[in-house]
């Protein structure tokens, strides 16, 4: 009771003294409104069958793709040109090393697919698309382009240190992009979770120095694209266009121009992509080209979010369609690309046009196992044969790790597809890292776990090709789950540095960000100093607080070290079994050691290196990665409760 006078009293006082900007004691805090949810009069309607019927609503001619390049191995685009009525109309095109190799006309007459041949010797520069009806006459400008050549499209690997970070969250880099009148979700509120709060790419920019001080070397964003629903469109996986950053987070160009900082400062680009769902407000939901687009039921069927349906070698069709072709929530279509080649070519095109336009280095890929594999397995292949380079990591929340590794390429499990995908998100080692740390030490629970989760590796191909990670933005923080203990939280950090994999941070993880997901808003603070009316800054260390500049400093320490340290790039892995809750591992090649000493007991231990002899061979003493401090004798190391050592052995 209490609680909601003291809400609606403090409600009062900002609208009696017309203040519009939100309390800077609320965004110190990283604090909701916890009053706030949906707003007034919003219900997302239960999802009705969509006729492949042309709409008489206004809406913009275009062209998708808008541009293309000389240079692919496959020679071949198809155009999908959006106009009134353009189905029925001839097609004309007159331009050097460009040819017209097919016209398909959709149930909807607003739609016209058009397949081009474009020779390598194509001529650069604007092409007309001439469309003739009778005396119905339209000329459309299309664009072909020389591929750009350089340093991009690099990949990511164990040499990398990760970043993800949700843009409308991070930096506030340019206010007159807040917010659009022709927009459905109008205007920001930090302190409601799900409005926009106004981060955007320029904030990005701004902060690149931060993230390289940090020790980052790529860049993950939450998707980018056009998110125009008329609520929660800050998260990015409810596209609205694929082919446009949505203004409120900048330009198509200013995405290009970050790809291009950070490649000039040594850093990557990964982009988030989603196969499997659009909002309901996208282009090509609102006038659909054909009814088989999207996955659609005569009654409303979410999906099950069942994993099992996809290795179980006795599940039912039926099951395993439950969970892969059902939606995913009510206002995000399922869209169907495997029963639709139109949209398999759209998607594919899609993403092969964002590699070459602004020379990204990979792609992670939302909600995996949700779409269909054979479709999966096909837009790998084809990415990768264009992009050799580029690595590609699936979202796969499983506990299950069979069903985790049956989801990436080359494993040696009965499947009827490939991936054609190197890595995922190592959803199995995020959940024995947190039973290490948070379990009792028994025979079967505990850091036990974490061995054994490492163990499962024999089913991948390559499982240095996984991105392991502590948190995200669906996830409770890590610092929360262990209970605010620092020394929990520093050991499960080392853990993430020296392991296996490619290691994944979350924006704030530096700085102890607190929050479980009762809802996920709660996990996707602002960034103090992100907004130039915040009272501190956490971009400058002047900005932090003691604790923020102890883990800061930690997480640097480890990740500056790491750039360097060729073990873990690409050495070998060895670990003993826990004895007394301390768990030893070690990172190897034939030049270097890394030794990692994990106590996950609430005692200090002094653990005799005897057995560990095997790797030990050869090396006297070691440094404390971490305090620089010497260890003279190998002999036996004391590690404190609840701590984590991270020694460079030296011979």
């Amino acid at each position: 009771m209490n609680k909601k006078c003291n809400t609606l009293l403090a409600f009062v006082l900002i609208v009696f003294c017309g203040f519009l900007v939100t309390p800077l004691s609320i965004l110190a805090q990283n604090v909701f409104d916890p009053e706030q949810r949906l707003p007034d009069g919003i219900k997302y309607p239960t999802p009705k069958r969509i006729p492949a019927t042309a709409t008489t609503e206004p809406f913009e001619t275009r062209i998708d793709p808008p541009n293309w390049w000389t240079g692919f191995s496959d020679p071949t685009v198809e155009l999908m040109i959006h106009d009134k009525n353009v189905r029925d109309h001839a097609v004309s095109i007159v331009h050097q090393g460009i040819k017209v190799l097919k016209i398909d006309r959709p149930e909807n007459t607003n739609y016209l697919f058009i397949t081009l041949s474009i020779a390598n010797t194509a001529k650069v520069g604007d092409v007309n698309i001439v469309l003739t009806k009778g005396t119905d006459k339209r000329t459309l400008k299309w664009r072909i382009d020389a591929r750009t050549k350089g340093n991009r499209n690099l990949g990511i690997d164990q040499k990398d240190f990760v970043y993800l970070l949700m843009p409308d969250r991070f930096a506030n880099g340019d206010y007159s992009n807040d917010s659009f009148d022709k927009m459905t979700q109008k205007g920001i509120d930090r302190r409601k979770m799900y409005f926009r709060h106004g981060g955007d790419l320029k904030g990005v920019m701004d902060n690149l120095d931060y993230l390289q001080d940090l020790g980052v070397t790529a860049l993950w964003l939450n998707p980018v694209q056009e998110n125009d629903q008329p609520y929660e469109s800050y998260h990015g996986y409810a596209m609205t266009d694929f082919y446009k950053v949505d203004k409120r987070f900048g330009t198509n160009k200013d995405y290009k121009d970050l790809a291009d900082m950070c490649h000039a400062k040594g850093m990557k680009v990964v982009m988030d992509l989603v196969n499997n769902h659009v909002g309901d407000q996208n282009y090509f939901i609102k006038d659909l080209p054909e009814s088989s687009w999207i996955h659609q039921y005569d009654t409303f069927t979410q999906t099950n979010y069942r994993d099992q349906t996809i290795a179980d070698p006795y599940a039912s069709e039926y099951d395993r369609a439950w969970s892969q072709d059902r939606w995913f929530v009510s206002h995000m279509p399922d869209l169907n690309p495997e029963g639709n080649p139109h949209l398999e070519k759209y998607i594919i095109q899609n993403h092969l046009w964002w590699l070459e336009y602004s020379g990204l280095d990979a792609y992670r890929m939302d909600t995996y196992f949700y779409n269909d594999l054979k479709f999966m397995s096909r837009w790998a292949k084809r990415l990768r044969t264009e992009f050799p380079k580029l690595h590609i990591f699936g979202e796969t929340w499983i506990k299950n790790v069979v069903n985790q590794a049956h989801n990436t390429e080359g494993v040696s499990l009965p499947k009827k597809f490939s991936s054609n995908m190197q890595g995922v998100t190592d959803f199995n080692l995020y959940f024995k890292v947190i039973e290490a740390l948070t379990k009792q030490q028994t025979w079967d629970d505990g850091v036990i776990q974490l061995y054994q989760g490492l163990g499962n590796d024999i089913l991948y191909k390559d499982p240095t090709q996984n991105v392991t990670f502590l948190d995200n933005h669906d996830l409770a923080r890590m610092y929360s789950i262990l209970d605010e203990n620092m020394d929990k939280y520093k050991s499960s950090i080392a853990w993430l540095m020296t392991c296996r994999g490619v290691p994944q941070w979350y924006y704030g993880a530096e700085l102890a960000f607190t929050g479980f997901t009762n809802p996920d808003g709660k996990v996707r603070q602002d960034m103090p100093g992100g907004w130039k009316e915040d009272s501190r800054s956490v971009f400058k260390e002047s900005g932090r607080t003691d604790k923020e500049k102890d883990i800061y400093n930690y997480v640097k320490k480890l990740a500056q070290w790491r750039k360097t340290k060729t073990p873990l790039h690409n050495g070998k892995l060895m670990h003993y079994l826990p004895v007394d809750g301390v768990y030893v591992y070690f990172r190897y090649n034939a030049s270097e050691t890394v030794m990692v000493v994990m106590n996950t007991s609430d005692k200090p231990q002094t653990v005799n290196t005897a057995r560990f002899n095997e790797r030990l061979k050869g090396f006297s003493k070691a440094k404390n990665v971490v305090t620089d401090a010497e260890l003279s004798n190998m002999s036996r190391v004391e590690v404190g409760a609840f701590q984590t050592l991270v020694l460079d052995l030296k011979r």
